[in-house]
């Protein structure tokens, strides 16, 4: 008998369960199983196969998932480190790296049991409708309930059932939810002088269609499909069967690769001469490589260096050794511009990997990566997993990013940390790029983590860095312009539209206002669920919350008291396009941020857009001013340089300093000189006079004393644990007993434990929320054995503490 060691996804418990094999069934090391469970099915993975169990009482593996390929060793070396260092299960890790469409729930299904009618008139409406569906059908899946009673209500009215002993619930597990994609082909299966021979037969014989099929058959010289030959030469299916039973044609299956780079207008381009920085930098690099080793770079390159060129030769240094690398972008909106300059250098040779594509071309893509077909990966942070062997490279652009950080579900992993242990496990070099390094990152590089390379200077006729003006909002009100933008912004627009030149302005906030508030009794409308104000939409008419998607018509009067006398307060983009319109009704401007659908923006649409000369004006958020090259963008405004400073939490400095200089660098990157404009109310902050001086040095050099002083990243780790509960009082109980034995365990270390602290948002979606900061050298270390019971969410490394 042999056994398994299973990852099973499950919430909580063991971070594998053994189960025992069945002889006819063929298990090895990382293969996707179904396996018992409770009272349930679940999916699983098999981490190790063994003579013995770990434990003595075990249940037998169910399926095999011959559809999904088995995981390398090292991708379940990856899996125990991700779940390790994230603490989270592992079967949460492994799944990572499973194929697009591998089903983590099997398909269920009700049957009625033969229980006596006088039963029913004692059940609620609720299951007394459901036990009439699932009768009058015999068998009824629970995904038909669902639809038919809602999603929540189906599931708990057939469980109640099967508690009673009324329906009984089977659970069938699933295969892969999307498939390979093949089309029928149609060839010759004779020669062409046979095939001549043929077509007169079927003239002499009258059989016309025939005949002219075999004519454009032989004319193509290649297999046509059956939608083709009817556009072409009239064949229809009955025509077709005729050739093909007289033994002139064959009909095949051929597998069709749905293909998101289909549509790129791909040029091949020349490889650029280097400048001498690039030169000095590249050749440090080559030093390393020939040295045999495998180095972590981090490429501290100005806004338009031309560090995409540094990744370019790196990437085909690799490749030209046999080896395959990975490139990371930090936005999905970011993979169509970086796959583009990747493809016209490798034709061919690069797949695309983000959850923006539809489920084919997800799989067709991870296929051509684990088939060999694709030596390059691109994408945002789930390309990392993708099924890459012989890996060599690893770059991680922008790499400052907090979109690199996954913070829904868990493990709540940062794609540079997984980065950095993927390439030590594979042997392979990793490169950070960025304008703006990470705090803890540059400090890396300055204690020797890092070999620090260095790109000061701007290439070809972008020469410098654009000047930045920095604008008292305070002078302007006294002045009397209490207008969104002070008179410099305005003139600088001016000047740039008269010039036919385009123009970014950059806000960090979505809507049209931040908060609707009575004039009268100062009533301000929120979100029933969330604590926080619901924003204004003029676009949409709408009042949304940013937190849950809750929406409410714009009201005409205040529900307390009655007023219509409403105030709109603070900005948006929303408001800021309405502004432009208003002062400049003839510019063409176009909104960018995440409250347009995604199927309006689409993946290069602005790219398009902006490089076809279509826009004037482009307003967005952080969208925009991420690694976009927009050479005739030479004005960037900064409406609002202040938002975000205030926010409770020890990165707020970092950020505001990094989106400030990733968007003044969005200005004069092609041949026409640049100026950035930051109107800021706290001209005097230390962030804003470093930004507004493109000097990372000196904000480095402050940032870094307060993180020693408060004992924050690098100097120590942080972990924040957060309780979620519909009742207000069972939320701060319960975080208050966890923090009371995290007192307890960490007695004699150099733990700190901040909270238990309501969270900034207090409220989301109808839970409360508390929440506890633990910082120290390991303080996983201190969390790792301890009893979490549902509710709470354990986050390492965590994009914020508020």
């Amino acid at each position: 008998m042999r056994y398994a060691e299973v990852a099973v996804d499950a919430p909580a418990g063991s971070s594998t369960y053994s189960y025992s094999v069945p002889e006819d069934l063929l298990i090895r090391e990382g293969q996707s199983v179904w396996v018992p469970f409770g009272s349930r099915t679940a999916r699983g993975v098999v981490v190790e196969v063994t003579a013995e169990p770990a434990h003595e009482a075990t249940r037998s593996i169910l399926l095999a998932s011959g559809d999904v390929p088995p995981l390398s060793r090292r991708q379940i070396e990856i899996g125990r480190w991700l779940s390790n260092k994230y603490l989270s299960s592992l079967y949460a890790a492994l799944a990572l790296m499973l194929p697009p469409g591998t089903a983590r729930e099997p398909d269920v299904y009700y049957e009625v049991v033969d229980v006596a009618h006088e039963s029913l008139p004692s059940l609620p409406a609720r299951q007394k409708a459901v036990l009439q569906h699932v009768r009058e059908s015999g068998k009824l899946s629970l995904k038909e309930l669902r639809r038919i009673h809602g999603r929540t209500a189906a599931g708990q009215a057939a469980d109640a059932l099967v508690r009673q002993g009324v329906l009984r619930r089977n659970e069938v597990p699933r295969g892969r939810r999307v498939e390979a994609r093949t089309e029928l082909l149609v060839s010759l299966k004779i020669d062409p002088q046979e095939c001549a021979r043929e077509i007169d037969s079927l003239r002499k014989s009258r059989a016309w269609r025939q005949a002219q099929v075999l004519e454009f058959l032989l004319s193509s010289e290649r297999p046509m499909s059956p939608g083709e030959l009817r556009t072409g030469s009239g064949a229809s299916p009955a025509v077709l069967r005729a050739l093909h039973d007289r033994g002139l044609v064959e009909l095949h299956e051929q597998r069709v690769w749905r293909d998101p780079l289909a549509s790129l207008n791909v040029r091949s381009l020349d490889t650029p001469a280097l400048t001498d920085w690039q030169t000095s930098v590249w050749e440090s690099m080559v030093a390393n490589w020939d040295d045999g080793s495998s180095p972590e770079f981090l490429l501290f390159g100005v806004t338009g260096s031309g560090k995409t060129e540094i990744y370019l030769r790196a990437v085909e240094r690799m490749l030209a050794v046999g080896r395959r690398a990975i490139c990371l972008v930090p936005e999905i909106a970011l993979a169509a511009q970086t796959v583009e300059r990747f493809t016209s250098r490798f034709p061919g040779r690069v797949a695309l990997i983000h959850s923006g594509l539809s489920s084919g071309q997800q799989f067709d893509e991870w296929e051509r990566v684990r088939s060999g077909a694709a030596d390059v990966v691109v994408g945002p942070r789930s390309a990392l997993f993708a099924p890459v062997d012989n890996l060599g490279l690893v770059v991680l652009d922008e790499e400052h990013e907090w979109a690199y950080k996954q913070d829904d579900v868990a493990p709540r992993y940062h794609a540079r940390a997984v980065a950095k242990e993927l390439a030590r496990m594979s042997g392979a070099a990793l490169i950070l790029g960025s304008a703006t390094p990470d705090v803890e990152t540059f400090h890396r590089a300055g204690t020797g983590g890092l070999h620090l390379l260095e790109l000061p200077h701007r290439i070809g006729g972008a020469a410098q860095l654009p000047p930045v003006e920095v604008v008292d909002m305070r002078t302007e009100l006294r002045q009397g312009n209490s207008g969104l933008f002070s008179n410099t912004l305005v003139s600088a627009i001016g000047d740039a539209l008269a010039r036919r030149e385009q123009i970014l302005l950059f806000l960090n906030r979505r809507g049209t206002a931040t908060l609707v508030q009575c004039r009268r009794c100062g009533h301000v409308f929120s979100c029933p669920r969330c604590s926080v104000a619901l924003a204004h939409h003029s676009a949409r008419g709408r009042l949304l919350c940013h937190r849950c998607g809750y929406s409410a018509p714009v009201p005409e009067r205040c529900p307390t008291c009655r007023s219509p006398r409403l105030r709109f307060i603070g900005v948006g983009t929303q408001r800021v396009v309405e502004e432009v319109n208003s002062l400049f009704p003839h510019a063409r401007t176009i909104r960018w941020d995440s409250d347009v659908p995604a199927r309006v923006r689409g993946e290069s649409r602005l790219h398009e857009a902006v490089h076809g000369g279509h826009v004037d004006v482009i307003v967005g958020t952080q969208m925009v001013a991420k690694g976009l090259d927009f050479p005739n963008v030479t004005l960037v405004g900064v409406v609002s340089a202040d938002l975000g400073l205030n926010v409770p939490d020890y990165r707020s400095g970092e950020r505001v300093f990094q989106l400030l200089c990733q968007a003044a660098g969005r200005a004069g990157r092609g041949v026409k000189p640049g100026r950035a404009v930051v109107q800021s109310y706290a001209p005097e902050n230390y962030v804003i006079r470093a930004a507004a001086t493109h000097d990372y040095r000196s904000f480095f050099a402050a940032e870094i004393r307060y993180r020693e002083d408060a004992y924050y990243p690098p100097f120590s780790s942080v972990v924040r644990l957060v309780f979620a509960h519909l009742n207000e009082h069972r939320c701060r109980l319960e975080a208050e007993r966890v923090h009371a034995e995290l007192v307890r365990r960490a007695r004699g270390g150099d733990i700190r434990i901040i909270g238990p602290f309501p969270a900034f948002v207090w409220r989301v979606r109808g839970r409360y929320r508390w929440h506890i900061t633990v910082r120290g050298s390991r303080p996983g270390d201190l969390i790792a054995g301890l009893a979490l019971p549902q509710g709470w969410t354990v986050d390492v490394d965590p994009a914020s503490v508020a």
